[in-house]
């Protein structure tokens, strides 16, 4: 009997893990005209910066798919829809708290914040990205294996007011 119930223990946990993995898929049904990202800077300070990612597709995709976020370089983002082939995902990162206090003495960094760690969901290259995408109400994910990075976007800082 104790034989019995250490094998259906060990066939539960089997099964609950293997449904609860995600499939990704590496090809996507849609012909990609071109996938890249572009990191960008502000140019005042406490502007931040962050990264645009950027899909277009060749054609419009059946209206039952909708494309819902992108896994990046440990982050995800929702995509907004530019037009009918075109869909931008924005990573904002914020900028660095310049009320930071370093000493050699650690009691004096007494009420620093700790920094936010984020573990994505995927294990991925910095040049891999996941897209996920619903279809009739059922989640798929697709692997995108080689992101193109184009130069970095550097925003003009204002004139002085005078």
């Amino acid at each position: 009997m104790k034989k019995i119930t250490i094998i259906v223990f060990f066939l539960i946990i089997g099964l609950t893990s293997c449904s609860s993995q995600q499939e990704v898929k590496t090809n996507l049904p849609w012909k990609t005209e071109s996938v890249y990202f572009q990191r960008w800077i502000g140019g005042q300070e406490r502007t931040g910066s962050g990264i645009n990612f950027y899909l277009k597709f060749s054609e419009p995709f059946s209206p039952n798919f909708h494309l819902k976020k992108v896994y990046f370089r440990n982050q995800e983002a929702n995509f907004i829809k530019e037009n009918e082939t075109t869909f931008i995902a924005r990573f904002y990162q914020k900028p660095i708290n310049s009320d930071l206090i370093l000493d050699g003495n650690a009691s004096n960094e007494y009420g620093n914040s700790s920094p936010e760690i984020i573990k994505s969901k995927f294990d991925l290259k910095d040049n891999e990205a996941i897209l996920e995408f619903e279809q009739d109400h059922k989640t798929q994910f697709f692997k995108i294996n080689s992101v193109k990075e184009k130069e970095l976007l550097a925003y003009p800082s204002t004139r002085p007011r005078n």
